[in-house]
């Protein structure tokens, strides 16, 4: 199978019904789990979508497997795509979409939804007709699905922070995830649990691979930037942690960080006051890396002195350019 080959017992014809939702799975070496995540897509209770597996380059059975899956269900698309990360995989998964579809969401590989996870986020915008996407929340699994014994990440999703002029402010549960919100962290968390109109993904741009592993807040960030996104006070995915993976993800995760970060205060697109609170939140948090900084000194902890020194120094570096030079 060629690149970009479609594969489905049925084939894509102008007669085919137009699916409500178009779900976008990249997979990267995922046949161990890539099984329970399609498998938690057809239990759905809603049933008008169709899934785009886009692979990334796989050498292991992905690729078949995914075949197969496409095979036995006329609503799977398997694609092979090459190796350019999870970004690149996931424009080019929305790529073979439907484009006529009204939503659109990215599910990763290895995560499993609840079994009314689509009905109850289409539900929400249904509720909700002026916000641009719907999010709920998860929960942290091992590799076997089974939830952490001390796993607080609904908690953390639920209990927002909005970075403002004197500081920072709590959202309540009831209010949507607005900018000013999206500006503190990625609330959102991973792109399983947020359902967004496909008419505003399609304004804002789709993933940005310079912005990878932060790709999905960068994007969340620009929806945000273009209207609300809905709160779903509901665990609708468990996401898998795999511990293996952790610390470089972590270290990676800085300088995308980083990167967002000028992104998002630098876009022509920021009003005023989205530009302010986006310079307020890079100054506090240069503040805060100085402060963990002084900690590492008293502690005589050098590792993590020259660690976060340089992060301190890229911060403090990249404050300043945005705020002088656009």
């Amino acid at each position: 199978m060629t690149g970009s080959d479609r594969v489905n017992l049925r084939g894509r014809t102008s007669q085919v019904r137009t699916p409500l939702v178009s779900i976008v799975v990249p997979t990267y070496n995922s046949a161990r789990f890539l099984a329970s995540t399609v498998d938690s897509v057809t239990a759905q209770t809603f049933e008008d979508w169709e899934l785009v597996l886009i692979d990334d380059g796989s050498s292991d059975e992905t690729v078949q497997l995914s075949e197969q899956l496409a095979a036995g269900n006329p609503k799977i698309w398997a694609v092979v795509g090459s190796h350019g990360g999870p970004a690149v995989a996931r424009n080019e998964g929305l790529r073979h979409s439907d484009p006529r579809s009204e939503f659109v969401i990215f599910l990763d590989s290895d995560d499993r939804w609840a079994v009314e996870a689509l009905e109850t986020l289409l539900q929400a915008l249904k509720d909700n007709p002026g916000c641009i996407a719907a999010h709920g929340l998860a929960r942290s699994t091992n590799l076997q699905g089974v939830q952490y014994e001390a796993d607080d990440l609904a908690d953390s999703m639920r209990h927002r922070r909005a970075v403002t002029a004197n500081g920072f402010a709590d959202v309540p549960v009831s209010e949507p995830t607005t900018f000013a919100t999206m500006l503190v962290r990625n609330w959102i968390v991973t792109p399983g649990t947020c359902l967004i109109r496909r008419s505003v993904l399609d304004k804002v741009g789709a993933f940005d691979p310079e912005t990878s592993p932060a790709d999905d807040w960068d994007l969340n960030i620009r929806l945000a930037r273009a209207g609300n996104l809905a709160l779903v006070d509901r665990i609708v995915l468990d996401w898998r942690r795999h511990p293996d993976s952790l610390d470089n993800t972590n270290r990676r995760g800085r300088w995308a960080h980083l990167a967002v970060r000028r992104c998002t205060v630098r876009s022509p697109l920021n009003s005023q006051e989205q530009r302010r609170a986006a310079l307020n939140i890079m100054r506090a948090e240069s503040q805060s890396l100085w402060s963990t900084m002084q900690a590492a000194m008293a502690n005589r902890d050098l590792r993590r002195v020259i660690a976060e020194a340089r992060y301190w120094a890229a911060s403090v570096a990249s404050y300043w350019w945005v705020r002088l030079c656009g």
